[in-house]
């Protein structure tokens, strides 16, 4: 028996993706379907912003397409010229072949992304995973990855790859998309960022790479079984990604914009922010994080009811940050030390 089927998804609307990578990881989780790797394109020029940025933008000008993906990170590709990997396991430590009592969240990616470095050499080009989000080329960012993990501890670790359009197009889509500035984006260039037909100075098709990526997953995790989505998983994506788009999932919840108290901080990824409301007793009514940071959403709702009522000082943010992080199932990786989003919280003003 497999341990692991593969879809290919050349042309997957982006609503779908969200409702089928949904969908997924609950039918995963309750064991109603084996592990899966999806690997995707979508269709038009698209922005792929993470759970947590702020956004109050349209979903689309001047061309561009603006996505948000279900788990956090920075600002990628989407659309033309990327391919998307979405691994999707019933726990963040399945199909490993190792001793994982011991296995910390930031090594997780490590992991994961074993199976793409094993493609891009397969194909000529040596990947380099130094840690955080970034997959390099000789210094040159050509993938990026980031995970989350559901309430039932179902995980979905993403990959956006740079096929034919690199980050060095997305800042420049960026600017056209959200020209006030909103999303933060570091710069790109040639000496920064590459792509995969560049550096194989060739054209590559979705199917040669997408094989190539199966076969490195295939090496990596166990015995694959290559098959088409089912007449239930494409109802499903459709249903649910509709449902997704309905809820302003774009835009993201009201909380965020009625929290009259800020603080930004420059941090491993990118930047992240905090935003406080109080109430008339001077207690936190909200909290919410925004920014560039890989967590587990069910840690961050967490996170915000743990706060809810609290004054705001740095004992009673340092207890609810470490009674959230404590568990082993929950994770924040971005802000480095958990001193730092503690005083990130305590230093709103």
């Amino acid at each position: 028996m497999a341990d692991l089927d593969v879809i290919l998804a050349p042309a997957i609307a982006s609503d779908d993706l969200i409702g089928l990578e949904l969908h997924l990881l609950d039918a995963i989780a309750t064991r109603e379907t084996p592990p899966v790797l999806l690997i995707h394109a979508s269709m038009g020029r698209s922005i792929s912003i993470g759970r947590y940025h702020l956004f109050r933008g349209p979903s689309e000008r001047d061309g561009i397409n603006v996505m948000r993906r279900l788990t956090g990170g920075r600002i990628a590709g989407a659309g033309e010229g990327w391919l998307g990997l979405a691994l999707t396991l019933p726990s963040r430590t399945a199909l490993l072949k190792e001793d994982t009592s011991r296995l910390k969240p930031d090594q997780i990616m490590n992991r994961y992304v074993r199976g793409l470095l094993s493609a891009m050499r397969a194909l000529g080009i040596e990947c380099f995973y130094p840690g955080r989000d970034a997959i390099t080329f000789e210094h040159r960012e050509i993938a990026m990855c980031t995970f989350e993990t559901n309430a039932s501890g179902a995980m979905l670790f993403e990959v956006s790859i740079a096929h034919n359009r690199g980050m060095e197009e997305v800042v420049h889509d960026l600017e056209r998309i959200d020209p006030d500035g909103a999303l933060s984006c570091r710069m790109y260039d040639a000496t920064s960022a590459t792509k995969v037909v560049r550096e194989l100075a060739r054209d590559i098709s979705f199917d040669e790479l997408a094989d190539a990526i199966a076969s490195g997953y295939r090496s990596t995790l166990g015995e694959t079984r290559r098959r088409d989505l089912t007449a239930v998983e494409t109802a499903k994506a459709q249903h649910r990604g509709r449902a997704i788009a309905a809820s302003n999932w774009l835009v993201g919840p009201a909380a965020a914009s009625s929290a009259k108290l800020k603080n930004r901080i420059a941090a491993q990824l990118g930047t992240i922010e905090a935003g406080v409301a109080l109430d008339a007793n001077n207690t936190i009514e909200a909290m919410r994080l925004s920014g560039d940071f890989i967590a587990n959403s069910p840690a961050i709702a967490e996170l915000e009811n743990e706060l809810r009522g609290e004054p705001l000082d740095l004992g009673s943010i340092s207890h609810a940050v470490t009674k959230t992080f404590g568990r082993i199932d929950n994770f924040f990786l971005g802000a480095g030390e958990l001193s730092n989003l503690v005083r990130l919280i305590a230093g709103v003003n």
